[in-house]
């Protein structure tokens, strides 16, 4: 499973806990791939953890497990923080691909337009900074399928540019 999956569950968990802003952090070290979210949710309590971890359908942290799971079964590891104020989730893969970021962000702006996201990609090759709040300065109108398109091309070429097709 491509690691833009799991970020699609984290990012939906997010929106579901009414977070106003996610930060999305890729990184390669490690001898992979780091992925960690965060935002200003309300977070998830500790039952809900729970359930989620044990693959259980619980109101926000679904697919929790099954990022566990790739992570660990990948030779990576997963963390997991949370308060009323915000969540952090932060995974490491070794030899997962990345896959296709751009899809994912395309997905959540449609959702939740007034959600900013932020993405954060850094490897030895450099770095590059997405930020939803200027798609209408750098792409065009948010309704324009154009736009959307636009977003997703130049979110996926760069990071496959970064991550060498990772």
């Amino acid at each position: 499973m491509e690691i833009s999956k799991h970020l699609v569950d984290l990012v939906v968990n997010s929106l579901e806990a009414l977070a106003k802003h996610v930060l999305v952090l890729i990184t390669e070290e490690e001898g992979g791939i780091a992925l960690e979210v965060s935002d200003d949710g309300v977070g998830i309590n500790e039952e809900e953890l729970r359930k989620a971890f044990r693959g259980e359908k619980a109101p926000r942290g679904r697919g929790l497990s099954l990022l566990k799971e790739v992570a660990e079964s990948s030779g990576g590891s997963l963390s997991y923080a949370s308060t009323e104020r915000g969540t952090v989730v932060r995974a490491l893969f070794r030899g997962v691909p990345l896959g296709q970021v751009g899809d994912a962000l395309i997905v959540f702006w449609q959702e939740m337009p007034i959600t900013v996201i932020t993405l954060s990609a850094v490897t030895g090759k450099g770095g590059y900074v997405f930020d939803s709040r200027l798609i209408e300065t750098k792409y065009g109108s948010y309704t324009d399928t154009e736009t959307m398109v636009k977003v997703r091309k130049d979110v996926n070429y760069t990071l496959t540019n970064l991550f060498g097709g990772k």
